[in-house]
């Protein structure tokens, strides 16, 4: 009863140190995030240049394998397969871009 009773007292700080943690969590994830990004940029382009076209799967499971790893723990802990594939078809969409505007890379 001991512990209720002091959740019930000060529900209010609990709420505001758990809402303070969260932002830090999410501040966090949100800068991580753009340096993933960068990485992925350049996975896809390495796996574009190793694997050719036609190869999309392949393509994937290279780039998935090699980023994995060196993914921050933040990002380990929030991110899902399927949000990993997003992220991954972001850069693939980004760099197809780039590669348009200048074919030697």
């Amino acid at each position: 009863m001991n512990a209720i009773n002091f959740i019930l007292a000060n529900w209010d700080f609990i709420l505001l140190i758990l809402a303070a943690v969260a932002a830090v969590v999410l501040a966090i994830f949100r800068g991580n995030k753009s340096v993933v990004m960068k990485m992925l940029y350049s996975l896809v382009t390495e796996a574009e240049k190793e694997f050719g076209s036609g190869t999309g799967a392949l393509k994937l499971a290279d780039v998935v394998s090699k980023i994995y790893p060196k993914l921050p723990a933040i990002i380990k802990t929030f991110i899902s397969d399927k949000r990993l594939t997003e992220w991954i078809e972001r850069a693939l969409a980004a760099a197809k871009e780039t590669w348009k505007k200048n074919a030697a890379i």
